[in-house]
């Protein structure tokens, strides 16, 4: 009796694992027929079924229903399953887990993984070229969570964000591409500039300029950069020794010893601004800011000689007062050429013609100061 009732234990749990594979086959062809409600009603307890739980296919039928609901283009059948991107990659997960490496069931798997992966993918590129700016970026965050070691959906999402002004999520996208050890440099050049621009913070920019000239040390800009910030943060010394720096590297850069010769105005170390933008003058005769600076500090070195006699008595400016007034001309006439170099290059240079016209005007020399003053308004520089 007791081996009659082994042998009919035997086959209740034979039916009942014959019953399960059943239900994972109804589920496949329920699926097959497009019928993804019925299949997900037939798979879901087969995943949870002793007999079949551990059963590559199940979980390959299963991860099978649920790419064609994530994957759909009706709203209708992806809204079967909010879960069923996930659900398809967790299934089709299990399956490689449950396979030995190689064996045809894993490479399948790894094929429909793939084909998922796509699949976000190109539904992104297609809402980026609907110009669906917002979904393209919400597809390839998703990709990135599903494909977490591929670049591409987190470079895609950062300048979906760009085109959308999210520029918080532009940083955070690429904060997570240097997490993988890639730093592009065009990616960093963003980071930078959004923390210093947009959020105003430009010691979190400097942090990354910082990793940018690790990955880059031969990049020249990552230093002028890095000195516009440090002028932004009031750190003007260190500001001027990475500039010296930058300036041994480039030694016949015009530019670099006018921005130098600018620091030390800020300063007001006059003399030292004065060297360098003889410097940069001597390198190229041409340099607008250093021909404009310079002239500036003329004049205004002629304002302050002639603040002395504005100010003398009576009778001190009658014995001195003329010698004075001619020292400032001396100071205001050394800006006139370069004044008027810049605008034998840039003949409409709205600050030269204004600077140029209040030298003209100093030195009384009204009819060039007229005929500036009338360029002036040709050009619609001052109201008529």
């Amino acid at each position: 009796m007791k081996n009659v009732m082994m042998v009919a234990l035997a086959m209740t749990v034979s039916a009942l694992a014959f019953a399960q594979g059943k239900n994972v086959t109804k589920a496949e062809n329920a699926m097959k027929a497009g019928n993804l409600v019925e299949a997900i009603k037939w798979i879901e307890p087969a995943t949870t079924h002793e007999k079949t739980m551990n059963k590559a296919r199940t979980w390959f039928v299963r991860g099978q229903i649920f790419s064609l609901i994530a994957l759909s283009d009706k709203d209708s059948v992806r809204n079967i399953d909010n879960e069923a991107l996930y659900k398809a990659l967790g299934s089709f997960e299990k399956v490689k887990e449950l396979e030995k490496e190689n064996s045809s069931m894993y490479v399948l798997a790894d094929l429909e993984l793939d084909k998922l992966k796509s699949g976000v993918m190109n539904r992104g590129v297609l809402a980026y070229q609907n110009d669906d700016y917002e979904t393209a970026l919400e597809e390839f965050k998703i990709y990135s969570d599903i494909a977490p070691d591929d670049t591409t959906g987190y470079i895609y999402a950062a300048i979906m964000a760009q085109q959308l002004g999210k520029f918080d999520v532009v940083i955070e996208r690429y904060q997570k591409l240097f997490q993988l050890g890639y730093y592009p440099k065009d990616a960093l050049n963003i980071v930078i500039y959004y923390f210093n621009t947009e959020f105003d913070n430009p010691e979190k920019a400097l942090e990354y300029v910082k990793i940018a000239q690790e990955k880059y040390p031969d990049d020249l800009g990552l230093r002028k950069t890095e000195i516009d910030l440090l002028l932004k943060m009031d750190k003007i010394d260190e500001a001027i020794e990475n500039l010296k720096n930058l300036i041994e590297k480039e030694p016949n850069n015009a530019m670099l010893y006018s921005f130098l010769g600018m620091m030390y105005d800020t300063k007001g170390e006059e003399d030292k601004a004065m060297e360098e933008y003889k410097k940069a003058l001597e390198i190229n005769p041409n340099d607008k800011s250093s021909l404009i600076n310079l002239a500036v500090f003329y004049i205004n070195r002629g304002d302050e000689i002639n603040k002395k006699a504005i100010e003398m008595d009576v009778t001190t400016y009658n014995k001195k007062g003329a010698a004075v007034e001619a020292q400032a001309k001396e100071e205001w006439a050394k800006a006139v050429p370069l004044l008027e170099k810049v605008l034998e290059n840039e003949p409409e240079d709205a600050l030269a013609l204004q600077n140029l016209q209040a030298v003209y005007v100093k030195m009384k020399e009204m009819d060039k100061a007229k005929k500036i003053l009338e360029k002036r308004k040709e050009l619609g520089l001052v109201e008529q």
